[in-house]
């Protein structure tokens, strides 16, 4: 490496990331290089590690250098009136010749890495090099359309987006992303996006010794985004011999096809109710471009069904919106995994429709067997009959698909304890503990297993360590099992001024009554356990299909646990 050459030119990248950029490929990807095929990077002397820089000329000389060299084409043979036809020894000695070779070329194409068959891949978040970095909805937009794609492969398991995203702007190593998430192959990229022309560089490395499998750019006018991503997705398949891409529908208007991108873009930021609203906002601008958008509609749906899912709003006011808004999308594409996720969810957790959402979860996965979203629901479905063993066997084959989602980690924490495994429970949170620190839900989960098991001083340490953190004394649900503990502490007064408390709130903001009634069965308040209970049902609460489940969870007072279930229907 030749020394470093003091000053600043233009013809200079100052760091990794502008040295990536301008080779259009991501860090990691050029820091291999460097060590593996000698891209030219000059280090800074007397420096802080790692401080690095290249320059443009010196680049192109060696991505020249790389660029394969085409033979030359043979020279026509002398067309002759008669050849002579060789001696039978030379035509053995030729044919064995190119069978020797033949099995050579078999034997090191054994070793090649291209077209190995791989079974499970991740797709990491495409970074954006667009000049002004405002694509970044739109480089979102493409990771996501890419794991669907081959998420409706058969036979190959794809991450979920949920813990794909999970690395976003995280440099780690590709062997180590592998071992987080029990994947073979891991697929990377960016997206450079100048006016009306794309730039879409992609690269799929083998997770066990951190090579690379393929790589490939492609530049295409905006106009041919739909056609590119089947493309790349197909592309990817054929180099995990996973077979074919099964297609989608989807707009073929650019502008909608924008707007849903950006509505994905904010309803995946989790920040209800602001982010919902704006998705929501952004779905509707595109169904006004492309009335016939089902993926739009199922978008809508799911937007305004965790506004209720999430207690931001009361299910009365937004689950007629979403159930409309998803009998749209079925209605538009039947084929759409998306829109039979989303009419299931309003199925089961508004119409309190078990069979009929089970049918709908069911006709998902068979559109898209690698859905972990729809198999979670599914798993949901069964929980909702008391077919808790199973349930729990779908919910782990969801986690397998999505290992670093929060909800799917904590309901395998609840059905272990609502099927009477405390332990089991304990053991599970502890992991989920270290995995997702700082998640008050766990936390909350951990104190309901220890109180089951008897043991009230660790539920009572879990709960005063919440009591430290100021959001949780603003969340009601927080707040109702805080005041469970005061009962349990022996301070009944301080557990009924907390529901009276809980009564002024309903006057401000929604209140889940489903998480009223352990503070109303602890306080031993009948009435109030009666006047909540009819609220969660009056209100459709998302937490009543599912409330027989709770029967023996109220062990401590068994007549309630039998309120619970003959007020669900079971």
């Amino acid at each position: 490496m030749s020394a470093p050459i003091e000053g600043v030119s233009e013809d200079r990248l100052d760091s990794w990331k502008e040295i990536a950029a301008y080779l259009g490929r991501e860090v990691r990807t050029v820091q291999g290089w460097e060590k593996s095929e000698g891209l030219p990077v000059h280090r800074h002397q007397h420096s802080r590690q790692g401080t690095v820089y290249a320059f443009r000329s010196e680049l192109d000389t060696w991505k020249e250098a790389r660029k394969p060299t085409p033979e030359p084409a043979p020279e026509a043979a002398p067309a002759t009136p008669a050849a002579r036809r060789p001696p039978p020894i030379f035509v053995a000695a030729a044919w064995i010749g190119l069978l020797a070779l033949a099995a050579t070329f078999i034997w090191l194409g054994r070793g090649r890495p291209a077209g190995e068959s791989l079974t499970s891949v991740v797709v990491l978040p495409f970074l954006d090099f667009s000049q002004q970095k405002d694509q970044e909805y739109f480089s979102d937009g493409l990771t996501e359309e890419i794991i669907d794609a081959l998420s409706r492969v058969p036979n190959l398991r794809v991450v979920a987006r949920t813990s794909a995203f999970a690395f976003k702007g995280r440099s780690v190593d590709v062997r180590e992303i592998g071992k987080q998430l029990n994947v073979a192959a891991v697929l990377e990229g960016s997206v450079r996006k100048s006016g009306d022309q794309l730039r879409i560089t992609a690269q799929l490395n083998r997770v066990s010794d951190g090579t690379h499998l393929w790589s490939r750019e492609f530049d295409r006018p905006l106009r041919d985004i739909f056609a590119l991503q089947r493309e790349i997705s197909q592309a990817i398949a054929d180099q995990l011999r996973a077979g074919h891409v099964p297609p989608r529908g989807q707009t073929h208007d650019l502008e909608a096809y924008r707007l849903y991108q950006e509505g994905r873009y904010f309803f995946n930021q989790f920040q209800v109710p602001e982010t919902n609203l704006k998705a929501i906002e952004r779905y509707q601008q595109a169904i006004q471009r492309d009335p016939k958008f089902a993926l739009a509609y199922s978008g809508i749906a799911d937007a305004y069904a965790y506004l209720a899912e999430n207690f931001v709003m009361a299910p009365n006011e937004v689950m007629p919106k979403a159930k409309a808004a998803a009998e749209k999308a079925v209605a538009l594409d039947d084929s759409s995994a998306e829109a039979h996720t989303s009419l299931g969810t309003v199925k089961l957790d508004y119409d309190r429709d078990r069979a009929g959402a089970q049918r709908e979860f069911q006709r998902a996965l068979q559109l898209n067997p690698g859905s972990g979203w729809a198999r979670h629901w599914y798993a949901h479905s069964l929980e909702s009959q008391g077919r808790l063993e199973e349930a729990h066997k779908e919910m782990l084959a969801a986690q397998e698909l999505d290992p670093l989602s929060i909800p799917i980690a904590w309901d395998i924490a609840a059905e272990l304890l609502e099927s009477g495994h405390a332990d089991d429970a304990l053991a599970a949170l502890k992991k989920d503990g270290e995995l997702f620190p700082n998640i008050p839900l766990f936390a909350y989960m951990q104190a309901e297993a220890d109180w089951r098991k008897g043991d009230m001083g660790a539920a009572h340490l879990l709960v005063q360590a919440l009591r430290s953190q100021p959001e949780i004394l603003k969340d009601p649900t927080f707040l109702s099992l805080l005041a469970v503990d005061d009962v349990r502490q022996g301070r009944a007064a301080d557990g009924g001024r907390a529901l009276e408390q809980m009564e002024k709130l309903r006057n401000t903001q929604y209140v889940e009554p489903a998480m009223m009634l352990e503070l109303c069965a602890v306080l031993k308040d009948t009435a109030a356990f009666d006047r909540w209970l009819k609220r969660a049902d009056q209100e459709h609460s998302a937490f009543f299909v599912y409330l027989p489940l709770l029967k023996d969870f109220y062990a401590f007072e068994p007549a309630y646990g039998e309120k619970l279930a003959a007020a669900a229907g079971q």
